[in-house]
């Protein structure tokens, strides 16, 4: 019995790490971006890049949590879902930074990205729809 439920534990967690991968990075349809560098979107996930390459504000909105943040996260800032959120709350301490929007789910950061121009976050890859553009990590 031990063995079958580690066994369906595993499996969980091999499914929700395979759903993770699959993140879209995504702005407003008006930006002109179309691509970042990885170490271009680890500084705006740390809010060390604060403006496009076009000039406009970067605005941030990421999920309160899920598989999708934690991975994002992990792959890209190097620190667990918990250490990048209190990395954030320090630089909002210490006045140099602007914590970023948070949502309880894709729709919602979906809904953020297409009504704020500047807007990023990112989504499952499976709920982005035509309000949004999404732009490549290279």
């Amino acid at each position: 019995m031990f063995r079958i439920l580690l066994f369906i534990s595993l499996m969980a967690g091999i499914i929700s790490v395979a759903r993770a991968q699959d993140a879209a990075f995504i702005v407003n349809t008006q930006s002109t971006e179309t691509t970042l560098s990885v170490a271009a979107l680890k500084a705006v996930l740390l809010g060390n890049k604060i403006k496009w390459d076009s000039g406009g504000v970067i605005k941030i909105t990421v999920p309160k949590s899920g598989a999708v943040h934690e991975k994002v996260v992990q792959d890209y800032v190097q620190r667990s879902a918990e250490q990048f959120d209190k990395y954030w709350k320090k630089l909002v301490f210490t006045g140099k930074g602007v914590m970023p929007t948070q949502a309880a789910n894709d729709a919602e950061i979906i809904e953020y990205v297409a009504q704020t121009p500047g807007a990023f976050g990112y989504v499952s890859a499976s709920a982005v729809n035509d309000r949004v553009k999404v732009i490549k990590i290279q």
